[in-house]
């Protein structure tokens, strides 16, 4: 069992499908695929510690262990205690990418929200402040609640002086639906911060999921659940120093840990 140790990143392997991996298509074919996460270390990822925890929490060190070739998240913290949130994010950046990532979801919760809904996230197109839990960037919502509630795998969540575009219908995606501007408008207060799925196809707690971000730059990203699209955003961008809203071709990627017990296994990019 290994505790992280933040290092630089080390130039890249070309993998191998890994044949557990549930995705079917074509693509998961291409050999072209660069694991993020050798299943051995955290070569190539640093983590940042949020708040809400005590002297009695898991240090960060813990939060984030390699076990059994998984990143789990929370590994030996007592059920309903009180836990950091924290993420776990690369020191390299991307911009045109499809990201695979498993992920399964365990028992424990743990204050305080040990009795909501679980929720993790694929944070991505971080473009500052990166040593934050919430950066500035767009989230693929991870979550285990049902459509119409909090947390749901494939919903988007804007951060921080970014904006992104979506065709919604009361703020649910639908490809028919209107464009509607995501996160903060550059005035004072926000038009909204996140857009819905109204999909379900999340499997039994316990089993391996696979969340798809397919990202072109500041163009386009579209976040798959199981093989099934959940939603779809584009005209990426970000605030910069000056006040003036720019595109956001690309950024970090981070996977959360949010008071909620889970694995993460493969973590592979492919450069589009």
């Amino acid at each position: 069992m290994k505790r992280i140790a933040p290092s630089l990143l080390a130039s890249f392997a070309c993998a191998l499908l890994l044949p557990r991996l549930a995705a079917d298509s074509s693509e998961s074919q291409d050999e072209t695929w660069i694991d993020l996460f050798d299943g051995k270390s955290f070569d190539g990822w640093v983590a940042h510690l949020g708040d809400r925890g005590d002297e009695n929490s898991l240090p960060l060190d813990d939060i984030f262990i390699v076990k059994d070739g998984t990143i789990h998240v929370y590994d030996g913290a007592p059920n309903r205690t009180k836990q950091y949130s924290a993420n776990l994010r690369t020191e390299a950046t991307f911009s045109r990418f499809h990201l695979q990532v498993e992920y399964r979801w365990l028992e424990n919760r743990f204050r305080p929200r040990h009795a909501a809904v679980r929720d993790a996230g694929i944070l991505f197109h971080i473009h500052s402040e990166v040593g934050a839990v919430w950066p500035p960037c767009l989230e693929m919502q991870l979550g285990e609640g049902q459509p119409g509630a909090p947390y749901v795998t494939g919903d988007l969540w804007v951060l921080g002086p970014t904006q992104a575009t979506s065709v919604t219908t009361d703020q649910y995606y639908d490809p028919e639906g209107t464009p509607t501007v995501f996160g903060e408008t550059g005035r004072d207060g926000f038009e909204g911060r996140s857009n819905y799925t109204s999909i379900e196809v999340a499997k039994t707690r316990g089993e391996w999921q696979l969340a798809e971000v397919i990202v072109h730059g500041a163009e386009k990203a579209e976040f798959y659940l199981n093989g099934e699209l959940m939603n779809v955003i584009t005209d990426l961008k970000f605030r910069d120093t000056d006040g003036d809203w720019r595109p956001l071709e690309s950024g970090h990627i981070s996977l959360q840990a949010e008071w909620a017990e889970l694995q993460y296994r493969t973590v592979r990019l492919k450069k589009l």
